[in-house]
């Protein structure tokens, strides 16, 4: 499916390719393995921080990285843990789209003052532990912090509206239903869990109780605790089946708002798939403690 994810992004680009003037973009040009150009080279100083740079004139570069995708032509990547990692360079230009051969860099040393930030302990516990998390709406259709699992909010939003109260321009919006008064939105039901690990690295695992076409998905996350965004690779965050096809990318995610017990965080429902216009669905979490503290008490 990750792989679709990536066609339907070349496939738009190329479209947008063929609108462009021929001084822009030669119409019809082909990029060869042999053509592709571009650097990955790691910190003099600190080896664990790799810079990545597209010398390829003509096309967009498309990185796959530890850390997760990128169409930068210039990227900064910074990497914990000691390990073997691969980097795989790729360019879409208006002939297609081309890959170079995988390379392999080896890292020898640690470097843990990357995941010191409070968001990281928030959301995974640490270096050396891992944090499960719930949608927050039981089987039994109970909620136990938020009104309900799902909110809507305006693309303009994120973290600064949501947990700054900062007023933005734009598409700034929200709709945060009662879950109890919308049951339409999605059923009670068991939707599996979420776990984030510092063991041995960033290792994520979903299981997706209620969509059985995903089942179990094992990858590797980044988060970025200063633009507060959250990046998944060979996952997607848990979410209803209802809106499983309107969402392009569900490892591309904003961080509204993170706690040690909860957590808020947003994908870009697709205009084109959803028929619906863009917007952003805003899942709500709690965190297994959480859950297993207040369930109890509640029986």
């Amino acid at each position: 499916m990750y792989k679709n994810r990536w066609l339907y992004i070349i496939g738009i680009v190329l479209l947008s390719f063929a609108a462009c003037t021929p001084e822009q973009v030669e119409t019809g040009a082909f990029v060869s393995k042999s053509d592709l150009k571009y650097s990955i080279t790691q910190d003099v100083d600190d080896p664990n921080t790799i810079y990545l740079e597209s010398l390829t004139p003509g096309v967009i570069p498309r990185w796959t990285t530890p850390s997760g995708y990128s169409t930068r032509v210039k990227d900064t990547i910074q990497i914990a843990f000691a390990g073997d990692y691969n980097f795989v360079y790729g360019a879409i230009s208006s002939g297609g789209y081309v890959e170079a051969d995988t390379l392999q860099l080896t890292l020898t040393t640690n470097n843990y003052s990357y995941v010191d930030d409070q968001l990281w302990t928030y959301l995974c516990d640490g270096v050396g532990y891992e944090k499960t998390w719930y949608l927050d709406l039981d089987s039994s259709g109970v909620s136990y912090y938020f009104d309900g699992p799902l909110y809507f909010y305006g693309t303009a939003d994120s973290w600064e509206t949501v947990t700054n109260g900062t007023t933005v321009s734009g598409d700034s919006w929200n709709w945060c239903p009662k879950w109890s008064e919308n049951t339409w939105l999605m059923d009670a039901t068991d939707f599996g869990s979420m776990t984030f690990s510092l063991i041995d690295g960033p290792n994520v695992t979903v299981v997706h109780k209620s969509i059985t076409s995903r089942g179990t998905e094992t990858g590797t996350y980044s988060l970025d605790v200063d633009n507060h965004t959250l990046t998944m690779t060979n996952a997607g965050i848990l979410h209803d089946i209802n809106r499983d096809g309107v969402v392009l990318d569900w490892g591309d995610v904003r961080v509204m708002s993170l706690t040690e017990s909860t957590m808020q965080l947003a994908v870009l429902r697709d205009a084109a798939l959803s028929g619906d216009g863009a917007c952003l669905l805003v899942y709500n979490f709690v965190s297994k403690d959480y859950y297993d503290s207040n369930a109890s008490s509640s029986e």
